[in-house]
């Protein structure tokens, strides 16, 4: 196609497709996984069971790092869909519906802020960006967290404009923010809130009084009745939610009991491949409007945003990847005007890059995929670290399919991308979303027996005696209780967690492959671990004798 040749925007049709073949694959067809499923969905199994939406217990036990919003609609979809879907599946549809309305006021928020047209590229921009797509379709709390953002984002856009109805969803989204992770996402919003009007004239509109009052009346309910109802079921709990969880992992006088120590470094390595392909034209966009940048909103609250809650990472005691995903959103309303007019140099090289990335990856899937076929197990120089090199492929036609047509329709569409706007958003996007419709329709399986604790305890409860049907699970992390509990109550198992003389089994969990000392009258039965899990191992122990 000629340098000059006119190009065309991105069919709405195409993202929409493009969106979908992101968002839905990796949602159901598989357990829990570990880390944070197993214990997301023990404490949506306690929800269902007990009736209790105000305490979060995980398998008995009080778990209070994050607010219950996740856990409610969780728990609300695996009841409606009782029947027609595995539990944990129906609960992990939460995460699909949550990012589902990331991408739609990502979109809305862009349009607000460039003008028809740049929704969507603002999908294309997150459904491209690397540091999205694992955390999209897992169980984990943080995928709430970035929707209230984004929403409160949007709102904050629309506030210029819609004073009543952006307070509004600001508010809104800050709440559900708050009711998703705590008190960070409030708390980046209210200090980018503040920041803009006092930095730029552009946001020192008439009716900020009305847009506060309005954010204000939206944001309460979701800031006050589950605190209040936590505290009048137990001040103790109250306290580990608040003061630990919140307050301490940020300050960091909780980290060593709780986990997640973050590091002087951890950002700045982490946010090249996390905010790919976004920062580089956000930078360029920066570079090209500098001039403008003390009149344009759009650039302003980019900016402020972005820096706000990198600033909040990166003085943070604790980090994880999850817990930076709200930056993709300003780096992203920074993209856009780059994004359709990128020196061509540019734009070919990250179109290549995005090929020369991830057509090997589809490749050598698909190879390895139909090997195992073929073969009836893996090859031996193909198999990546956890998994079990002698796992048997299943042969599901319907996936099949729908990878196979994903791959073709993705190779057939590189002949269009140099006529079509935003081609290195477009082509990283595409890339991006076969990539991770091949592995869920073709890898998942192998990948799930790797990362599920089903085999390890149907395996302990095959070792126990016809006449044993009783556990008792001991020195279980949270990882495992839930998981513990879910399995043997499957297969009828009676199960506790004390160390009750009258229990005749005793399953206990340890970090490391060497055995835990025989308690005197118990004898070994059973050891096993996860397929190619060189660190946490399982001891069953049968009672020789009654006292």
């Amino acid at each position: 196609m000629p340098e000059s040749a006119p190009r065309g925007p991105v069919p709405v049709a195409a993202v929409v497709l493009l969106a979908l073949a992101w968002l839905l694959p990796g949602l159901t067809g598989h357990d829990p996984w570990k880390q944070d499923e197993t214990y997301i969905f023990g404490i949506v199994r306690h929800m269902l069971s007990s009736g209790d939406w105000v305490v979060p217990l995980n398998a008995g036990v009080p778990f209070m790092e994050k607010p219950p919003l996740y856990y409610w609609v969780a728990s609300l979809l695996a009841r409606t869909l009782q029947g027609i879907l595995p539990a944990f599946d129906a609960a992990r549809l939460a995460s699909g519906l949550f990012s589902a309305l990331t991408l739609a006021f990502t979109a809305l928020a862009a349009r607000e802020a460039w003008g028809p047209g740049s929704g969507r590229l603002a999908v294309l921009g997150l459904t491209g960006c690397f540091g999205l797509l694992f955390e999209s379709h897992i169980m984990i709390t943080d995928v709430p967290m970035l929707t209230g953002y984004t929403i409160a984002l949007y709102g904050l856009l629309r506030s210029r404009t819609h004073a009543v109805q952006g307070g509004l969803w600001l508010g809104s989204g800050a709440g559900i923010g708050f009711l998703a992770k705590g008190l960070l996402v409030p708390g980046a919003i209210a200090v980018t809130g503040v920041l803009l009007p006092l930095l730029f004239a552009a946001w020192r509109t008439p009716r900020l009084p009305l847009v506060i009052a309005c954010a204000m009346l939206a944001v309460l309910p979701w800031l006050v009745i589950w605190p209040v109802a936590l505290w009048l079921r137990s001040p103790e709990l109250f306290y580990q939610w608040f003061w630990l969880n919140n307050l301490g992992r940020f300050l960091g006088f909780s980290v060593a009991q709780l986990g997640a120590d973050s590091s002087t470094w951890f950002w700045p390595r982490t946010l090249p491949w996390f905010g790919w392909p976004l920062w580089p034209l956000a930078v360029l966009t920066l570079w090209r409007q500098r001039a403008s940048f003390g009149r344009d909103p759009g650039l302003q609250i980019g900016s402020v945003a972005f820096a706000v809650y990198l600033t909040v990472m990166q003085v943070s005691a604790s980090a994880r990847t999850a817990y930076g995903l709200p930056l993709l959103i300003g780096l992203d309303l920074l993209a856009i005007p780059a994004a359709t007019c990128l020196p061509r140099t540019l734009e070919r090289a990250i179109d290549w890059l995005a090929r020369g990335l991830f057509a090997p990856a589809v490749a050598f899937s698909w190879l390895v995929w139909a090997i195992m076929i073929r073969t009836g197990h893996p090859p031996r120089w193909g198999i990546p670290h956890g998994l079990d090199p002698n796992f048997v492929m299943p042969f599901h036609p319907v996936a099949v399919t729908l990878a196979l047509a994903g791959t073709l329709l993705w190779l057939g569409s590189w002949r269009s991308l140099p006529r079509l706007d935003a081609r290195a958003l477009l082509s990283t996007a595409s890339a991006v979303t076969v990539f991770w419709l091949v592995f869920a329709m073709l890898w998942q399986p192998w990948v799930d027996q790797a990362k599920r604790f089903r085999e390890v305890f149907d395996q302990a409860a095959q070792a126990l005696p016809a006449d044993y049907n009783c556990v008792s699970g001991l020195q279980l992390g949270e990882s495992t209780r839930p998981m513990f509990d879910y399995y043997l109550a499957r297969r009828g198992i009676r199960h506790t967690h004390s160390d009750d003389p009258a229990w005749r089994a005793r399953l206990v969990d340890q970090w490391g492959l060497r055995p835990p000392a025989t308690p005197p009258g118990w004898a070994l039965v059973w050891h096993g671990t996860r397929p190619q899990d060189d660190e946490e191992s399982f001891w069953l122990y049968l009672r020789r004798t009654t006292h």
